[in-house]
Order: C-alpha cells, then sequence, then structure tokens
C-alpha cells in the first residue's frame, strides 16, 4: 500500500491537496503439486506429494494441503508422503501457500489426481515332467 500526494492550483482558491491512495497490486503465483514417483501407484509403494509456488523461494512459504475438495487441510508441510499408499489415499489433492507472517497468498493449485491400482498377480508352475498324484477317499474295508 502506497500513499500517494497530488496537489493543484485552482483559481478560486489559494492551494488543493487531493490525498490519492494507491495500491500496487501483483498477480498471486500459482501452487503446483507433483507426485513421485507416478500418479498411478500400487499397494506398498512410497508415494511424495511436492506443492511448489511459482519463482518463489521454498523457505518463505507455509502451505495447506487438500483432498477432494474438503476445507479442512489434512497436512501444512511442502512435501507429504504416503508410505505405505493404500486405497484410502487415492484422491485429487490440490496445495495452497501462503508467506509466513501472511504478507502473499498464492492461488490454490489445480487439483492432481492419485489413482490406487490393485496388482493381481497369479503364479503358475509349468513343468516338462511328469507327476504322480495320489488320490485318498474314505473306503468301506471289507
Amino acid at each position: 500500500l502506497t500513499l500517494c500526494i497530488v496537489s493543484s492550483e485552482c483559481w478560486h482558491c489559494s492551494h488543493i491537496i487531493f490525498i490519492v491512495i494507491c495500491c500496487r497490486c501483483t498477480e498471486r503465483p500459482k501452487a503446483k503439486v507433483s507426485i513421485k514417483p507416478d500418479q498411478h501407484v500400487f499397494r506398498g509403494e512410497t508415494v511424495t506429494l511436492r506443492c511448489d509456488i511459482d519463482g518463489e523461494a521454498v523457505t518463505s512459504w507455509q502451505y495447506s494441503w487438500y483432498k477432494d475438495g474438503s476445507v479442512s487441510v489434512f497436512s501444512e508441510l511442502q512435501e507429504h508422503t504416503f508410505s505405505p499408499v493404500t486405497e484410502s489415499d487415492a484422491g485429487k489433492y490440490s496445495c495452497y501457500g501462503e508467506k509466513r507472517g501472511g504478507s502473499r497468498a498464492s492461488n490454490i493449485s489445480d487439483a492432481v489426481t492419485l489413482t490406487f491400482n490393485m496388482l493381481v498377480m497369479n503364479h503358475f508352475s509349468i513343468s516338462d515332467k511328469p507327476r504322480a498324484v495320489l488320490s485318498v477317499s474314505p473306503q468301506k474295508w471289507l
């Protein structure tokens, strides 16, 4: 906020002072979410979400994380790690940054989707050699 004083003279008075309040507005920086190693994860893997503010130093910002459009913050760190990731961690994540002391804030990031994939593994054993199979069933003895 800057105070600007502008003065002007007119024909019917000796001096008039106009006080105009000028605001130097700057566009808010954009927050951006990145996911490592990938947006598609499997049970047991470790995944990290990171919030970066475009063109800004990391140390001067506080972060807020949101999941699925919720208004409640689930983390205030620049990075949030799920280890191990579970099905309940899947969802849309966005972040927001504010400079320490509240002098400046970012726009909220676009949402990034974390997708949980089920990995089903079938194990088959194939052998060239014939195997003996023993079957036992109840019989009456004579």
